[in-house]
């Protein structure tokens, strides 16, 4: 699934879904509480899912130092482990 990366997602370090796309994500991360997360790679460990605020926090230290023309998220489940990755996409 694919995320637009918004300002404030990239400035305070957060995946965040509205509700056009609550239900997929939903049903990607099914009852959990936390989930483990890789970030371009990178282990980030547990990471706690905010339903109220629709979001999962990366750390704004990593989404700040994103290259200027990444604008997507590439969001998957594997493992029990969310996959997420920066990419270019020309809409």
């Amino acid at each position: 699934m694919r995320l637009k990366i918004t300002k404030g997602a990239k400035k305070f370090g957060y995946i965040i879904w509205n509700n056009k796309h609550a239900s997929q994500i939903e049903s990607m991360l099914g009852d959990r509480n936390a989930v483990d997360v890789v970030f371009n790679g990178f282990s980030l460990g547990q990471k706690n899912i905010d339903r109220k605020y629709h979001r999962i926090s990366l750390g704004y230290k990593l989404t700040r130092a994103l290259p200027e023309n990444h604008n997507t998220f590439s969001v998957t489940m594997n493992n029990n482990i969310l996959e997420v990755k920066s990419l270019h996409v020309k809409y």
